[in-house]
């Protein structure tokens, strides 16, 4: 079975970053791991989703999902590297901590903001949610 490492996409520097991280990685080992890109969309709030048709919102959550992913797919693409892209609705951490989990990935590779301690204890990080959350090795790159 081929091992796999997931790295979430926000579409963020910090999440290209990992990608990189994950990209050199991988390409150092005899047994190439496939990366799988996830993008976590936030659900919208059902005071917008009752005026708005389930259509319509599907399609908002896979156009920014694909705006986010692009970069980490052109990337991927132009390495000829083995990958999937996922496009999911939900909570960020434990919508990646349980991707992870159902997909059979053996790690999660993923950027931190660097917000600093204050903010990410008033806000909470969606890193250390995923490292409570995750029952795989979660490796975090500034």
């Amino acid at each position: 079975m081929q091992t796999k490492w997931l790295v979430p996409i926000d579409g963020s520097e910090h999440s290209l970053h990992a990608l990189e991280l994950a990209i050199n990685e991988a390409q150092a080992r005899s047994e190439k791991p496939e990366l799988v890109l996830l993008n976590v969309q936030i659900a919208l709030s059902t005071d917008i989703t009752r005026f708005v048709d389930g259509k319509t919102v599907d399609e908002y959550h896979r156009e920014a999902g694909d705006a986010a992913l692009g970069s980490a797919v052109a990337r991927l693409e132009a390495l000829s590297m083995k990958f999937t892209s996922h496009i999911l609705v939900g909570e960020v951490a434990s919508t990646i901590a349980n991707f992870a989990s159902t997909s059979e990935c053996s790690l999660i590779v993923m950027g931190v903001h660097g917000r600093g301690s204050v903010v990410s204890l008033l806000m909470g990080s969606v890193s250390t949610k995923v490292i409570h959350h995750s029952t795989v090795p979660v490796l975090l790159t500034k």
